[in-house]
């Protein structure tokens, strides 16, 4: 026999048999339980960078309702210049 064929069919023999079927089954099982935990990592962070973001957004919500808050109140009863508050006080005190 031909040492080229004979080195081929070596080859097929311990690619098919049993151990090197599981050997190749086992890596490639290997790699894609990484790929999962490498994905499964990404997502828990877009999940986080997701819910930082909703909670500065919310943060800001509330900001601004505040801010609606004290204008509202600022329409409703204007504030009084410091000088006419000290005028006020001296007419009364005489």
């Amino acid at each position: 026999m031909n040492p080229r064929i004979m080195c081929a069919v070596i080859a097929m023999a311990a690619v098919m048999a049993p151990g090197g079927i599981v050997a190749i089954s086992s890596a490639q099982d290997r790699d894609r339980d990484q790929v999962k935990t490498q994905q499964q990592l990404q997502d828990k962070d877009k999940l986080q960078t997701k819910d930082q973001l909703k909670e500065k957004e919310q943060l800001k919500e509330q900001e601004r309702t505040r801010e609606r808050a004290r204008e509202q109140t600022r329409t409703e009863r204007p504030e009084r210049p410091q000088h006419e508050k000290a005028e006020r006080t001296e007419r009364g005190g005489r």
